[in-house]
């Protein structure tokens, strides 16, 4: 199953998208006036509940609290050997860069990694696809003016991203190494990075970044951001799941 095929199912089995799917069932049901209004009524209120900043903060916390944040990690000792960096996303419409940037989530993690490293000196390895690779690459070494060692550009999974690098840090003699990612995606890159020829420690970043208005009763009313952290998280945890089947 390729990239597009996949997520397609995925939007249309996670809120908001599977939406559509209870309008389509309900439609079916038309003969059935309250087993159609169930299903409709069943999934307008799935979609609220995910839309609650208090539910979208549970199911991250569940994730991002797996592998706690560890201030100034460039202290711990013994350090590694490099610095991973997980491709996330590109930004194709940036007009002003010529469609050649990283998008936000993508950015967070390279200016993590840059300060990484000018903390400790680590050489890097980014991961991801060829596009992603290049635009991320463009961004390390013109943006934060850091260089980069090694470059990882087959994979599109997290999966993918795991096995690809540990064979190149693996052949360049490198014996662990740090991954940077996000919070909330770091338990299930660990659960694929586990049990390689490399040692890999979590470099994680983003805890509890939201916006959400935390005042009282706004915690309880549905917010368009808390959706799509809800969706991020639900993606997570299904991520977790099938990576665990498959191991």
């Amino acid at each position: 199953m390729n990239v597009v095929t996949s997520r397609t199912l995925e939007f249309l089995l996670l809120p908001p998208g599977n939406l559509v799917l209870f309008v389509l069932l309900a439609l079916l049901l038309y003969r059935w006036r309250g087993a159609m209004l169930t299903v409709l009524f069943t999934g307008i209120v799935q979609t609220v509940v995910i839309s609650l900043p208090v539910v979208a903060e549970k199911l991250m916390v569940g994730l991002e609290q797996q592998y706690p944040p560890t201030p100034e990690l460039w202290l711990q000792a013994p350090l590694p050997e490099a610095i991973v960096i997980l491709g996330a996303e590109r930004n194709l419409e940036a007009i002003e860069y010529a469609g050649r940037m990283s998008a936000s989530t993508e950015l967070e993690r390279l200016n993590y990694a840059a300060h990484l490293h000018r903390k400790t000196g680590l050489p890097i390895l980014l991961s991801g696809s060829d596009r992603d690779v290049s635009f991320m690459r463009e961004v390390l070494e013109n943006t934060f003016q850091v260089p980069l060692r090694w470059q990882e550009n087959q994979s599109h999974t997290t999966w993918e991203n795991a096995a690809f690098t540990d064979q190149l840090l693996a052949d360049a003699g490198i014996r662990s190494a740090w991954v940077v990612t996000h919070a909330w995606h770091m338990p299930r890159a660990m659960q694929v990075f586990a049990d390689r020829q490399v040692q890999y420690l979590p470099a994680s970043l983003s805890y509890g970044s939201s916006n959400f208005w935390r005042h009282e009763w706004l915690w309880w009313v549905p917010q368009a951001n808390a959706l799509a952290r809800s969706q991020t998280a639900l993606h997570e945890w299904l991520g977790l799941l099938a990576y665990g089947v498959r191991h």
